[in-house]
């Protein structure tokens, strides 16, 4: 379950980000993208997903939509050749998985760990107390963020953020992790501020179709 979180989540990662820095055009251009994000309370966009699996020496591409609203509810749905869909409504993470005829089911909060970025969906990290910001790249567009966890013992070494150099909106990013995989999303025809329906979040398994339950006590 954390493989797909940990990839999902990042792009929202300025949600609580508390920057106090002097003002530089570095320190100016995130304080733009984390105003920009504070406005987005919707967010709908279609994406491609590239990630590459050391171990494997393998590169696999997937395309998808996903739709978020804030505050932590979310919908994934990822294409061929791994056909599944990711879908939280705040409090309950569902993931299903098509061609396995199988669904798990967990608590948001199991996933809400100091050890991903999908703290900073529910807005209950703060970018500063668990990143250092390397760099912020202002030569390209879309701009480039660097960001290196403070913690050793975090999965992922290294974390880009990308946002548009002219409207500051978050575009995509790339991971790396301490196995030495690396997966990039970017996001194209972006629409924010859209009204979603709330059934969008919502998720009943199909007959047939075995449930692992993890939200109900052992």
């Amino acid at each position: 379950m954390t493989y797909f979180v940990k990839f999902i989540a990042f792009i929202f990662i300025l949600l609580s980000a508390n920057m106090s820095q002097a003002e530089t055009p570095e320190q100016h251009t995130l304080d733009a993208v984390q105003r920009n994000y504070e406005k987005v309370l919707t967010y709908e966009a279609d994406f491609i997903q590239k990630s590459y699996i050391k171990m494997m020496d393998k590169t696999q591409d997937v395309k998808g939509t996903v739709s978020i609203k804030k505050p932590g509810k979310m919908k994934w749905s990822y294409g061929e050749p791994d056909t599944q869909i990711l879908i939280s409504n705040g409090s309950t993470l569902w993931l299903y998985v098509p061609d396995e005829e199988q669904a798990t089911k967990v608590p948001i909060e199991s996933i809400y760990s100091s050890n991903t970025p999908a703290l900073f969906l529910a807005g209950k990290g703060k970018l500063t107390q668990s990143f250092n910001v390397e760099s912020v790249n202002l030569d390209q567009d879309p701009i480039n963020i660097t960001l290196i966890p403070k913690a050793d013992d975090q999965a992922l070494t290294r974390l880009h953020l990308f946002a548009d150099k002219k409207s500051y909106q978050i575009t995509g990013s790339t991971v790396y992790d301490k196995l030495g995989n690396k997966t990039e999303i970017r996001f194209s025809n972006i629409k924010t501020n859209r009204e979603i329906p709330e059934k969008t979040f919502q998720f009943q398994a199909p007959a047939n179709v075995e449930v692992l339950d993890y939200t109900k006590p052992h």
